[in-house]
């Protein structure tokens, strides 16, 4: 299972390093408070994280109760070329034998 929003870490890290916070962290610095600063600063971002990580699975959870339904009602299709590209692109399949 591959979750997207993670692979945005390095540019919120970014983000926050180059913001307001990270000033206030250098100027801090001398006081011996720096420390505090970087610790909530991290808190903040792994819990924004954790929020989109949740909102993804409950995204997800969805889309799959609907294919449920749609396979129980027949109505679900298969487009079997698109599917086979899918798996050669993501490399679950090896075609060099």
């Amino acid at each position: 299972m591959r979750i997207d929003g993670f692979q945005n870490i390095p540019a919120v890290l970014q983000s926050y390093q180059s913001g307001p916070s990270s000033q206030n962290g250098s100027a801090n610095n001398a006081n011996g408070s720096a420390a505090s600063v970087s610790l909530s600063s991290f808190a903040e971002i792994l819990q924004n994280l954790q929020r989109e990580a949740a909102q993804a699975g409950a995204n997800r959870q969805g889309k799959v109760e609907q294919l449920a339904q749609q396979a129980q009602n027949g109505g679900l299709s298969v487009d079997l070329e698109k599917l086979a590209t899918n798996l050669v692109n993501a490399q679950v399949v090896n075609t060099q034998g």
